[in-house]
């Protein structure tokens, strides 16, 4: 029988201005969303100074909470806390393989409309020819199924590249990731959603968290985390997470999905005066089991 664990979350973002600003609009894309094996129990968000929200859903599910404020503030605090219920499923076996007809069933999903935001390259997922050396470096063959090759593509990135912070930034490239050999979670989701893709397989963004009791030394631990998705047959939307080579990890926690990080930053926002800002973000995460296992409810003491 499948166990439920607990996550609780907390996640405060805070803006510095170097002088007083005169007013500010944002948008945030940071309140978990019910996914897979996910539910969330409760969501809620602070701010100082205190605002209100409006309340938006974009063309992936995913929910964007809007407000402004309209007098002076040299400091801007976003306090996001969530539980998350967690259904931990039985593990796949290390032999698992689909059948080689997998990529004929993925090769028909070039013309299923559903797919294809998850198909299409962006500006960020791009397939470049630093990207296709740098692939010619990965053994395949034609007996690998598209689970087994993703698998293993996970594992290559993995012992490639060097998880740096700092090296990159939001809009670093592949081909910037590539040459330097080091960046961060999403530096590492971008090129796996690429080279999926030129594989013909679906693959989406995802942002989120990882929890890490510190036993295991996981790269991006406790913080906001990004990995990626991959639709196949039998299975559906499989997580793949690059930075730390581990598949359908129980300690994700998904929070948006799209095409790219474009499409799930966490935060973005105008602000009227103030100069230059400090940018600084921590990120709680404690995990604990459910004691009783009933039917995970829906949204409880929501705040939107």
């Amino acid at each position: 029988m499948p166990h439920a664990s607990r996550f609780d979350i907390t996640h405060t973002t805070s803006y510095q201005y170097e002088e007083n600003i005169h007013s500010c609009v944002m948008s945030l894309c940071m309140q978990p969303r019910n996914h897979r094996h996910q539910t969330v129990s409760s969501f809620l968000i602070n701010t100082s100074p205190v605002t209100s929200f409006s309340v938006e859903f974009d063309a992936f599910g995913n929910r964007h909470h809007y407000f402004d404020i309209h007098h002076p503030h040299d400091k801007l605090d976003i306090t996001v806390s969530a539980t998350i219920e967690h259904e931990v499923q039985k593990e796949l076996s290390d032999g698992f393989a689909l059948p080689q007809a997998a990529w004929s069933e993925l090769e028909s999903l070039k013309n299923d409309w559903d797919m294809w935001e998850y198909l299409r390259f962006t500006d960020l997922t791009t397939v470049s020819e630093s990207l296709t050396n740098w692939l010619s470096t990965f053994q395949t063959t034609q007996d690998d199924d598209p689970y087994s090759r993703l698998k293993a593509l996970t594992q290559h990135m993995f012992e490639s590249f060097d998880y740096q912070p700092g090296t990159t930034h939001v809009d670093s490239t592949i081909d910037h990731f590539l040459d330097i050999k080091a960046g961060v979670c999403q530096d590492y989701a971008h090129l796996m959603i690429a080279v999926a893709r030129s594989w013909g397989i679906p693959a989406r963004y995802v942002s989120g968290y990882l929890y890490d009791s510190d036993e295991n030394n996981l790269r991006a631990a406790n913080a906001t985390h990004a990995w990626i998705e991959c639709w196949l047959p039998q299975l559906g939307w499989m997580p793949f997470d690059p930075t730390n080579s581990k598949v359908d990890d129980e300690n994700l926690i998904t929070v948006a999905i799209g095409r790219d990080y474009q499409d799930v930053a966490p935060s973005r926002g105008i602000t009227f005066g103030g100069g230059r800002s400090e940018l600084s973000v921590d990120v709680n995460v404690k995990r604990g089991l459910v004691e009783s296992n009933p039917p995970l409810s829906g949204h409880r003491n929501m705040q939107q």
